[in-house]
């Protein structure tokens, strides 16, 4: 009889994270998760985490993890520049504090850690690279990168199998923040007209979320594991105005939209990730952005 795979997914009840586990029993994987709130009916093994006081060992004294993928963390980089600190200790710090528990109890469980295309800040040539250097705009893109350098500490000196992956912009059913989800707020708070921050022009690499996690469950099985860093992205760039189209479109509708012509902290102005790393491990995406759009669009509707 084969091994039935088991994935610890920190983050569990987050926006990738619920869509990893949803990927992962798919899979047919057993699947055990953590998260910072009560949560019961996963269908699936839950443990509750307190922040700065994680139950790493009570997790991992008990069935050996064959993978770990590591989608927990503040993700917000508004709150980062609010709360710089409280951003380490959730996104630097509990790094650190699970790669040591893994280092003691799991070594060889195979881990995908989800840093953030903010470490780049603004690029200076498009498509971006992984060589590229890291000039981080925000607290959040800081502590990201912190979290890489932990990661690659821990491949290096104790020889763990970890991957980094820096997602640009994924999208899709569940998440309640950033652009579209911003936007439609907008509309159904005045649907004669929506004003966007900046020009409209900057542009974003973006992926659908069920795309992103078929990526990540690939380096899992076929990565080097010796530390290396994936961009995690479409590998097309979309300009912000077409995207916010192609969005009030897949709504049916037509409001007046505005750019308010201002940056807001942190936020980069062009994205498009190089992708070669990924498909050079056999990764095509599935979901062109039309379609991920009208998936999008149908969720709204039902938020509403």
């Amino acid at each position: 009889m084969d091994h039935q795979k088991h994935i610890l997914v920190i983050g569990c009840l987050g926006f990738i994270g619920t869509h990893v586990v949803a990927y992962a029993k798919k899979l047919g994987f057993q699947v055990t998760g953590c998260d910072l709130h009560d949560h019961s009916g996963t269908g699936y093994h839950y443990a509750r985490v307190s922040p700065g006081n994680q139950p790493w060992d009570a997790l991992l004294n008990g069935q050996p993890f064959d993978y770990c993928i590591n989608a927990g963390g503040n993700g917000n980089v508004g709150f980062s520049i609010q709360e710089p600190y409280r951003d380490f200790q959730s996104n630097t710090n509990d790094t650190a504090s699970l790669l040591d528990a893994l280092r003691r109890l799991q070594p060889n469980c195979r881990y995908v850690h989800i840093s953030s295309a903010a470490v780049y800040g603004n690029p200076g040539s498009l498509p971006v690279k992984e060589s590229a250097n890291c000039k981080p705009m925000s607290p959040y893109g800081w502590h990201k990168w912190m979290s890489e350098l932990i990661c690659r500490e821990y491949a290096e000196l104790f020889h763990q199998p970890i991957a980094i992956v820096r997602p640009f912009s994924v999208y899709g059913p569940g998440l309640r923040k950033q652009i579209f989800w911003d936007t439609y707020q907008k509309y159904l708070s005045d649907p004669s007209q929506v004003e966007l921050w900046g020009t409209g022009s900057e542009s974003r690499d973006f992926i659908y979320i069920t795309d992103a996690c078929k990526a990540m469950f690939l380096i899992l099985e076929k990565a080097d594991m010796q530390g290396e860093v994936y961009n995690l992205g479409s590998g097309l760039e979309t300009v912000i105005s077409e995207a916010v189209t192609k969005l009030f479109h897949s709504l049916q509708l037509q409001p007046r939209i505005l750019f308010n012509g201002k940056q807001r902290a942190g936020d980069p102005l062009q994205w498009r990730a190089d992708i070669g790393k990924l498909t050079s491990l056999g990764f095509s995406a599935d979901v062109p952005m039309d379609e991920g759009m009208k998936r999008l669009a149908e969720w709204l509707k039902d938020q509403s």
